[in-house]
């Protein structure tokens, strides 16, 4: 098991071109939730790179979609060719128009799962996006399932996702500890189990035996820690209003506003946790302010054209 690790697709510099965090002491009481603060860095003339991030992100839908098991590697360029394709036209890459942006979820979806192996380094462990039997649909249960295994507790951590990019942080957060209540609720985790190690995304079978012997009748088994990984994207307001004659004064003035931001974000986080029964779940909640989400959504559908 101490090999599922070695998975990981996402290259560290990817992340560090495009993204960062902010340092902080904000905590949750009564639910062990990490909270983290990332923002997309600004560009030269002080611009958010959201076009960039996302033009970033299409060069992982061959490795967000598609199994391993299902390829030969290295790829070539013409099977390189082949499988972006078929990776495209698994997303449902909606009409996109300034009075009809992208509403779906995928963009947010692809954006956790690079969050998950670069910042979590938890690879994933089924390319849920390819066993859809229409292009159309939604991908069913969980946005995301990774895993990795944490040599601190001698467990494998798993991670279910949810994503939710919504203009307003309040309703994001919400919805996603509504969706991870009713994932426990009817159950939904034993099917995911189950996807573990029926579509288990990689070529070893050894690894994916060992996967398998962690989970008991659907059940997360002795070995197993459940965790939930939580996007929470937002339209920041503040923005608009940055202050300096450089990007380098523009950054220290979002990082500012950004980390007092932090605190209202928390409140809202706790209080919904308040509410919470399922207390011995693990979260690891990942905030990402944007000029716009629709921006993004339709960033990421222009890079898939």
């Amino acid at each position: 098991m101490k090999t599922i690790n070695e998975y990981i697709s996402v290259v560290t510099s990817d992340y560090e071109s495009y993204l960062g965090e902010i340092d902080h002491a904000y905590t949750i009481d009564g639910v062990q939730t990490q909270i983290r603060l990332h923002y997309i860095k600004l560009d030269g003339n002080g611009r958010p790179m959201i076009k960039a991030l996302a033009n970033m992100l299409y060069t992982y839908i061959i490795d967000y979609c598609l199994s391993v098991r299902n390829r030969i590697e290295p790829l070539t360029p013409r099977q390189a060719t082949i499988l972006t394709k078929q990776a495209r036209e698994l997303f449902r890459h909606p009409a996109v128009t300034d009075k009809s942006p992208d509403k779906t979820g995928e963009a947010g979806e692809l954006l956790l799962y690079f969050l998950m192996e670069a910042i979590l380094e938890a690879p994933q462990m089924v390319a849920k996006m390819e066993l859809k039997t229409n292009h159309k649909d939604e991908v069913k249960g969980s946005d995301g399932i990774h895993a990795r295994y944490n040599k601190d507790t001698d467990l494998v951590d798993f991670y279910f996702g949810e994503s939710k990019l919504y203009t307003k942080s309040s309703a994001a957060i919400s919805d996603a500890i509504d969706s991870v209540e009713q994932f426990h609720e009817i159950e939904m985790y034993q099917h995911e189990f189950t996807m573990v190690t029926k579509h288990f995304k990689y070529a070893d079978d050894e690894t994916k035996a060992a996967i398998s012997s962690l989970i008991v009748h659907g059940e997360a088994g002795a070995g197993v820690c459940v965790n939930h990984a939580c996007l929470i994207g937002y339209d920041f307001k503040e923005f608009k209003d940055l202050t300096g004659n450089n990007p380098k004064e523009l950054m220290n003035d979002f990082m500012g506003k950004f980390h007092k931001d932090g605190a209202r974000l928390t409140k809202l986080l706790q209080k919904r946790f308040d509410k919470f029964d399922k207390k011995y779940l693990k979260f690891e909640v990942f905030f990402i302010p944007f000029p716009s989400v629709s921006e993004f959504r339709n960033a990421l559908n222009k890079a898939l054209d």
